[in-house]
């Protein structure tokens, strides 16, 4: 996208530095969706190793976690969004980053991803079938 961007644009970069900030917003904020996913699923995999080495008490009403480190953990989450809400501000002010070509690069594993399954579902649906 960074590319057609520059293409578009004429060979001025502006296009394109605002397409590759867009990616570096989504890439930050994978980062902080995959955070919360790793403790999600570190919680997950604790209590079922929990349960398998005491299958003689019920567990599952005992929290994973303490309520203090429950809460750092959801403000360190919402923290990191608050942190690409700043990042977004400040490349669309300060740096005067075109919104369109931020919101085509926070896109583009969107449409990457959508690519892709078209494609393997067409390739699927050609195949025959026993």
């Amino acid at each position: 996208m960074a590319a057609l961007a520059l293409a578009l644009g004429r060979g001025r970069p502006a296009g394109a530095v605002s397409v590759l900030a867009g990616g570096g917003l989504m890439a930050l904020s994978y980062w902080a969706i995959k955070g919360g996913v790793d403790v999600v699923v570190d919680l997950v995999g604790r209590r079922d190793r929990d349960k398998a080495s005491d299958a003689s008490t019920e567990r599952e009403g005992v929290p994973a976690l303490p309520a203090r480190r429950r809460v750092g953990l959801a403000v360190k989450f919402f923290t990191r969004y608050a942190l690409l809400a700043v990042g977004a501000y400040v490349m669309l002010t300060c740096f005067r980053l075109h919104p369109v070509g931020l919101l085509a690069g926070a896109m583009t594993p969107f449409v990457a991803a959508a690519v892709l399954a078209v494609r393997s579902s067409r390739a699927s649906s050609h195949r025959e079938h026993p």
